[in-house]
């Protein structure tokens, strides 16, 4: 099965390769800014023809033919997404991009061929670490030790810029095998604030509450930045700390995703979850405050993105349940429903009806297997 995986490594750039590489951020967020003027006012602008009109803005702009063009065009490419999504009604109206600590562009692998001679603008020498850009040259690379080589051919590379440290995200099309022995195992999942996984199994998985480490440094950052005069140089050099400490916020959360995760997609073949409303879980009128905050910090969503892919990459069936379904207030012996556990303090689920006591929290896991075998079973009688 083929898959599109990213690569990060960390890129060491020169004084000239960071300006250059500064000046492609502001390019492309200066031709992104345009072109969305342009659609404003006229909303018949297809991507080709934006397209189109490159050549005439760099002629107008002259500091835009001093960067990779190929980026350029990436830039027009997320806009017409950004605008699409918008039709779709998936995302909001596409806004104005702005300086920020963290910045990117994308340029896509461009292969050419003369005199018998294939010619790429994207290389990469893993032995000796370095990897080549277009317009930027050669750049020493850090990640990724024990590989050798890409198991697949590289379709584009993103640069990007957090805090003060500046990353090379190459996507790369590689073929996977999946394993044809299957044990047809399945759990059930819940997602919690207390802890942040409850398996059918009855393992738990706890919530570190990175969020806690870092809140007072970014609310103190914070303060600092709203009292500083905004595109001033120290305004950048504060944002750049902000950033440096969400970053490192990002990856804490990212490394118990995962670590939680990758276990539960080795262990079983069917995982059966909730399909959340994060909107509707964190809306301010419905949610006090600090529920809300501790939803957003446990990163659900990131959660259920994470076994999406991987259960795609590892062939693994992954079933979403409605999220009405009330997976709380069913009781896993006899299916009674008790509605008094929509009261979030009761921790423990005693059942009226048999007598059955059991943690909330694994209830539901058990009741959100239950229905996942349902809805399998009833998905296999349709296609039988």
């Amino acid at each position: 099965m083929l898959i599109n995986k990213a690569y990060k490594f960390r890129i060491y750039l020169t004084k000239e390769q960071k300006e250059l590489i500064h000046k492609t951020f502001g390019c492309n967020r200066f031709l992104y800014n345009k072109l969305l003027s342009l659609k404003k006012e006229d909303d018949s602008l297809s991507r080709f023809d934006m397209i189109k009109l490159i050549p005439t803005l760099k002629e107008q702009y002259s500091f835009l033919g001093e960067i990779d063009g190929c980026s350029l065009r990436c830039s027009v490419f997320d806009l017409d997404t950004a605008f699409n999504r918008f039709y779709k009604k998936i995302g909001g109206y596409p806004r104005y991009r702005k300086y920020e600590a963290k910045s990117s562009y994308r340029t896509n692998l461009i292969t050419s061929e003369y005199r018998g001679k294939v010619y790429e603008n994207i290389k990469i020498d893993l032995n000796n670490k370095i990897l080549t850009l277009p317009k930027i040259g050669n750049v020493s690379i850090r990640g990724y030790r024990k590989l050798k080589e890409f198991p697949g051919k590289i379709i584009n590379v993103t640069v990007s810029r957090e805090g003060n440290k500046y990353y090379a995200s190459i996507c790369v099309s590689e073929r996977v095998e999946v394993t044809t022995h299957k044990t047809m195992k399945i759990v059930g999942i819940d997602l919690g604030v207390k802890s942040l996984v409850i398996t059918s199994d009855n393992e738990y998985y706890g919530n570190p509450k990175y969020s806690l480490k870092y809140e007072s440094k970014i609310k103190g950052l914070q303060k600092w930045l709203s009292r500083q005069e905004k595109g001033s140089k120290n305004y950048k050099k504060t944002l750049i700390k902000l950033e440096e400490v969400y970053r490192k916020l990002k990856n804490a959360r990212k490394k118990i995703t995962e670590e939680i995760v990758s276990k539960i997609i080795k262990y079983n073949d069917v995982i059966v979850t909730e399909s959340l409303d994060i909107k509707r879980m964190t809306n301010r009128d419905k949610n006090r405050k600090n529920l809300r905050k501790e939803i957003l910090n446990a990163t659900f969503g990131n959660i259920i993105r994470t076994l999406e892919y991987k259960s795609k990459w590892l062939d693994k069936k992954l079933i979403k349940v409605s999220p009405y379904y009330k997976s709380t207030q069913i009781c896993n012996q006899c299916n009674s429903v008790d509605k008094s556990m929509k009261d979030l303090n009761k921790r423990e689920y005693r059942c009226i009806k048999c007598g059955n006591v059991i943690e909330r929290d694994l209830n539901s896991s058990l009741n959100i297997m239950y229905e996942g075998v349902r809805l399998l079973v009833e998905g296999n009688r349709i296609n039988g």
